[in-house]
């Protein structure tokens, strides 16, 4: 090991070198389903650690295109999920270029969408032209689908043989689909380190995709004919030191975020700017990270949610490991503030006081200190400060906070018996959402809650539910959104069975093929935009008359504004109709 102020790389370039053969490939570390079968290997860590991977001159010119989302926003979050399967073709020799077109931007876009729309293909082209990429990757979620559609056509327009690669949620949630509506070659499934690995490769040496698993692509069938192949999923990366602790750390140094991301706030920073649009208001720098992947609720998922696109089984990474690039992150970036982008990071109890104990290790051996937040569920929460009463220890929200943790996010949903049951909002009840969020005030000074209204059998009484509870606990919340299907969730299902996506489109229920799924895509927009799938019984209007209702009632965070969308809302439009002052 060699030493570079507080953090440690693992070989010089010429003992790489001499331990790995140039021709292994980050993929083959994980040919086995019991985890990596060479822990030892290198692996890119700080900006420091780069020079170990030097391009090679057969590696492939890869450009990572990153798509605008939340354009009424400063762009403040890098596109992590990038990152990672960046470092992993740096390790495998390649040369990595990046298009960050989201932070590019810099601002909120104020122009039409017919001028903003000619600055991304003004841009996209120039880029092209400039780096003549064998490779392009582009990812994103299945809301940035008609952006993605428009910057995959003008790549085969400029070059059509370059094959087009697309990661993410977007890819994972309708792989098939993905394939056959966009003009791209390969859909990565799941996770894309190791895939994008073993692709990379393939395509390096001109070899067929056949049999590499975790992708769908284009198979030709005959000159000028091709159909989509799936070659299913591949295993999941085991947790921590059998697997996510031999991955390497995103390769931040692509990506602006001393000049775009680490100023403009995220999670506990942006807090009371967020709905707003998020603009920088202090000089305290906040930048982003992942100890987890999946969830441990995937295999029976909430119904609105794409819980499983990391795989069905929640994995955590060694606290040592997440202490390790949070030191990292605050040192290199000068961050005051790290915000965890897991789907659920406070999971287990016995991890979480493990990473604070570590915490508290590294103040006492550096004197390291950083703010932090993250996702919790409430009966989780709830269930440990139950325990923590009995072992007759502080539990672990305390814990957390003794060492730097200063936002808690809940996606609470519904505070109605009778929703969270019809969401399979499974363990979370009235009482226990009680006990995490009142204690959750306590030790944090506010919760960070969000919920959705226009689920089935959602009434204006499950409404009022939800609005007395929060009245109860004391809780402002952040947002209230529209309950909306997207793929891969059983609300999608059941959104096609009631003849919800059709009338999105149409005005009508009734059935979808897919040229009426790939219009409901193109109209989607950012969540909560507008009422698009409402489940309930109630027309649409007055859904959307009760979200403004409870918002303004409780005063929550996008009080001002739409979630995502950026509309304004009409403060002098009345509340739902026979709503009184006594009801609020």
């Amino acid at each position: 090991m060699i030493n570079k102020g507080k953090i440690q790389l693992p070989l010089t370039t010429e003992q790489y070198r001499a331990s790995t053969p140039v021709s292994e490939r980050f993929y083959q570390k994980f040919l086995s389903e019991g985890g990596t079968s060479h822990p030892e290997w290198p692996r890119i860590t700080t900006e420091d650690s780069e020079h170990l991977f030097p391009p090679r001159d057969k590696g492939l010119k890869i450009l990572l295109i990153n798509p605008p989302i939340r354009e009424w926003s400063y762009p403040n979050i890098m596109p992590i999920g990038q990152g990672y399967v960046a470092a992993v073709a740096v390790m495998d020799g390649h040369r990595v270029d990046v298009l960050d077109l989201n932070a590019l931007r810099r601002e909120p876009v104020k122009d039409p969408p017919e001028k903003f729309s000619k600055w991304v293909e003004e841009q996209l082209v120039q880029k092209l032209l400039k780096d003549k990429p064998d490779v392009i990757g582009i990812g994103g979620i299945i809301t940035q689908y008609k952006r993605i559609k428009q910057i995959t056509q003008i790549c085969k327009k400029v070059y059509p043989e370059v094959p087009i690669i697309l990661g993410g949620g977007i890819a994972s949630c309708l792989p098939d689909f993905m394939v056959q509506r966009l003009p791209i070659d390969v859909a990565i499934i799941k996770e894309g380190e190791v895939n994008f690995s073993e692709v990379l490769y393939r395509i390096e040496i001109g070899a067929s995709f056949e049999g590499a698993l975790g992708i769908a692509y284009r198979k030709e069938v005959r000159p000028g004919e091709w159909e989509v192949k799936n070659n299913g999923l591949r295993t999941s990366v085991p947790a921590r030191s059998q697997g996510l602790d031999s991955l390497p750390w995103p390769l931040r140094s692509r990506w602006p975020i001393d000049e775009i991301y680490k100023v403009n706030p995220v999670g506990h920073l942006n807090w009371k700017s967020k709905w707003v649009d998020g603009a920088p208001t202090t000089n305290i720098y906040s930048v982003e990270m992942i100890a987890s992947r999946g969830c441990p609720y995937a295999a029976k998922a909430c119904d609105y949610c794409y819980a499983s696109y990391l795989g069905k089984i929640y994995r955590l990474r060694s606290p040592k490991e997440v202490v390790d690039e949070m030191q990292y992150i605050s040192q290199r970036y000068g961050a005051k503030y790290i915000h965890f982008l897991d789907d659920l990071l406070m999971t287990d109890y016995r991890w979480a006081m493990e990473l604070c104990a570590e915490l508290r290790q590294r103040k006492k051996q550096d004197g390291f200190e950083v703010m932090w937040g993250g996702t919790c569920r409430t009966n989780i929460i709830a269930d440990d400060i139950i325990r923590a009463q009995k072992e007759g220890r502080p539990n672990i929200l305390e814990l957390a906070y003794e060492v730097g943790m200063r936002q808690a996010g809940y996606g609470v949903e519904s505070a109605s018996p009778i929703i969270l049951k019809s969401i399979d909002k499974s363990g979370q009840t009235p009482e226990k959402m009680e006990i995490a969020i009142k204690e959750t005030i306590k030790v944090m000074g506010y919760a960070d809650c969000s919920f959705m209204i226009g689920s089935p059998g959602e009434t204006r009484e499950t409404v009022q539910e939800t609005v007395d509870f929060c009245k109860k606990v004391g809780l402002k919340p952040e947002v209230f959104f529209f309950t909306t299907a997207y793929p891969a969730t059983s609300f999608w299902d059941l959104a096609l069975e009631k003849g919800l996506i059709r009338k999105a489109v149409m005005g009508e229920k009734g059935p979808a093929n897919d040229d009426i799924i790939e219009e409901y895509f193109l109209k989607l927009g950012e969540q909560g935009e507008q009422v698009r799938t409402n489940f309930s019984d109630l027309p649409d209007e007055e859904i959307a008359e009760l979200s403004w209702w409870a918002v303004n009632g409780l005063g929550a965070q996008n009080k001002i504004r739409h979630p995502h969308s950026g509309e304004e809302q009409d403060l002098k439009k009345p509340s739902i109709r026979g709503a009184t002052k006594a009801d609020l």
